[in-house]
């Protein structure tokens, strides 16, 4: 944020005066001047307002670390955003935790009477997960992994009577020959 003040010439004299005295630019006297102010602001905040925001604290933390989604550095649904807008993934701030509407504790267990279907939707969502990370993990480290197919077993196609083609299914010997060769 930008400020920009108008100062008095006497005043502005005086300041650039205490500036040299002190050996700091304006700026800095000015910046130091402002968090002065806010931190005497800041004591003088009620008991209540100061419970209410330790209390805040605790709890985004709590959040945190016991979310499902979380590994207490970063949320899983916020890096496969990051992912897909391919952005760098950024660690995970506990006061967003504190109004996700995403957040499920990790430490209760389902209830009785929970949808099974929920459960299964959730499940779905982490296999595709999976399978994004293991496919970028290919693309990206493929190469130094060493990884390169030997053998490609190439499906021949039947023509049927309409003159649709069908594909033919892979054989036990080309499986097994796949699997002698990875």
């Amino acid at each position: 944020m930008r400020i920009t003040i108008d100062i008095p010439p006497d005043i502005e004299e005086r300041l650039y005066k205490k500036c040299e005295e002190a050996g700091i630019s304006p700026s800095e006297f000015v910046h130091a001047l402002i968090e002065w102010y806010f931190l005497k602001k800041k004591k003088k905040s009620s008991p209540e307002s100061q419970e209410f925001i330790n209390v805040a604290i605790k709890t985004a933390n709590e959040r945190k670390l016991y979310c499902k989604y979380s590994d207490g550095n970063h949320c899983a649904l916020e890096v496969l955003d990051d992912i897909f807008e391919e952005k760098k993934p950024e660690p995970v701030s506990p006061f967003k935790c504190l109004f996700c509407l995403d957040f499920q504790d990790r430490r209760k267990l389902p209830r009785k009477g929970v949808e099974v279907e929920g459960l299964e939707n959730i499940r779905l969502k982490v296999h595709e997960i999976a399978k994004l990370a293991a496919k970028y993990v290919f693309e990206i480290y493929g190469d130094k992994l060493g990884y390169q197919p030997r053998m490609v077993v190439e499906v021949d196609e039947e023509v049927d009577e309409e003159g649709q083609a069908e594909e033919r299914s892979i054989s036990g010997e080309d499986l097994k020959k796949l699997l002698k060769n990875w």
